[in-house]
Order: structure tokens, then C-alpha cells, then sequence
């Protein structure tokens, strides 16, 4: 089991508590269909655009379909159900039990629920071998260290295909932050701690994986980078 230091493990608290909170609120209405406004519409046009690629890759390799996955940070599992309506059994992994919670229930309204486990976990705790796994937007919250620790625990998991989001850093994308800083909070999304790439390209070789593509996705506050890597 991957070990992080007591600053990781409070900051993890802290995500934790907003995730289940008032996280979830904001959050589930991102990836539903409510009425936003212009900041976190673009946050949902990005996302949504983010999702649609990943899985236009996944489709693409066609590799790891009769496998198991792993949708780690599932959210309200967008990505969960679309993994299972692809045939594959997927786990459904995220540290707010509210978020699991509406994954479950989201596969049970599609008639997937014997297709998707909800659990409960941190990222760090998740075990086991899977065919693809995939992490969006999860990966943002870390600075490089914890970052780097999770994206190899992430790998070590991973059989066939992985998938995952960071954010890039970039001058201008630091200054847009700043800004977002002045907005009303409500408005505001979580911190988030920009990564090099060369970082995510050398950790990813470290453990045997080349990367297959990469995209950046921008879309007002919305800035990702998607990286699919596939096992060597």
C-alpha cells in the first residue's frame, strides 16, 4: 500500500471533507444538467469534451474490453458507466461516499448495476490488477511528490491501458488562477497544482508504460491535459 506523509494525508482530509460537502453539490450539478453559470459551464463544456476523447481513444486501441477496470476519483461516474457499457466490470473508487453513492445509483437507473462496484477508497488504498484505469481530474489536487507517488501506484495497477488527466503548467494558466483566486467563492473551483510534463513522461517510463497520446483540453477555467499510455 502506497504510504504519504502527514501533509499529503491532511490534505487529503481536506479534500475529502469538500468532496462530500459542499464539493458534491457544486460538483454533481458540473456533470449533470443544471443551469450554470458562465465559469463552471466552461468547466462542464471541458470536461464533457475531455470524457468524449478518452473514450474516443479507449475505442480507438480496442485493447482491454473482457478485463477489469478501475474508475479511480469516479465521481458521479460518467466514465464508470461508460467502461461498463462496454462489457467491462469496473470499480468504481472514490474518497467521498456521496460521490460513490451517485455512481451507484447512476448505474442502477441504467441498468448496469451488476457491471459497477461503488467503493468507498483513497486513491492510494485501491488494490488489485486492472486491464484500464482511469483517473480524470483527480491527479490536479497534488503537488509533484504526492503527485508523482499516486501516478506510479496508479500504473502499478495497470495491465493495459491507462488513463489520466494532470494539469499542465503553463504561465498563462497559473495567471488564470490567480485571477480565479477573486472570484466569489462559489465560484471558484478547487486549488489545483500544475505538473511538468516531463515529469508524467519520465514516471509513466519508470514503470513500464509508453505514452500513446496526449491531448491539451481548454476550455475557459477548464485546463487539462489526457494522457493515454499503454503497457510496454
Amino acid at each position: 500500500m502506497l504510504r504519504l506523509n502527514v501533509d499529503t494525508t491532511q490534505h487529503k482530509a481536506r479534500l475529502r471533507q469538500y468532496f462530500d460537502g459542499v464539493g458534491f453539490e457544486r460538483w454533481s450539478a458540473i456533470y449533470g444538467e443544471a443551469r450554470l453559470s458562465p465559469i463552471r459551464r466552461s468547466i462542464r463544456d471541458g470536461h464533457t469534451l475531455m470524457l468524449a476523447l478518452a473514450e474516443e481513444w479507449l475505442d480507438a486501441e480496442g485493447r482491454g474490453r473482457e478485463g477489469a477496470a478501475l474508475d479511480a476519483g469516479c465521481g458521479t461516474g460518467l466514465f464508470s458507466l461508460a467502461l461498463a457499457r462496454r462489457g467491462m466490470h469496473v470499480t468504481a473508487a472514490d474518497l467521498a461516499p456521496q460521490m460513490v453513492a451517485a455512481t451507484r445509483a447512476a448505474a442502477e437507473a441504467a441498468g448496469l448495476a451488476g457491471r459497477v462496484e461503488g467503493l468507498v477508497a483513497d486513491l492510494e488504498e485501491l488494490q488489485g490488477r486492472f486491464a484500464v484505469v482511469a483517473c480524470f481530474d483527480v491527479l490536479i489536487h497534488y503537488p509533484p511528490g504526492p503527485f508523482e507517488q499516486m501516478l506510479r501506484h496508479l500504473a502499478d495497477l495497470c495491465t493495459d491501458t491507462l488513463l489520466i488527466t494532470y494539469a499542465p503548467y503553463s504561465p498563462l494558466l497559473a495567471a488564470m488562477h490567480r485571477v480565479g483566486a477573486f472570484f466569489p467563492h462559489s465560484q471558484r473551483r478547487t486549488d489545483i497544482q500544475m505538473i511538468p510534463d516531463e515529469l508524467v513522461r519520465a514516471t509513466l517510463a519508470a514503470r513500464g508504460m509508453a505514452i500513446r497520446r496526449t491531448r491539451r483540453i481548454s476550455s475557459g477555467f477548464y485546463h487539462v491535459t489526457l494522457v493515454q499510455a499503454l503497457r510496454t
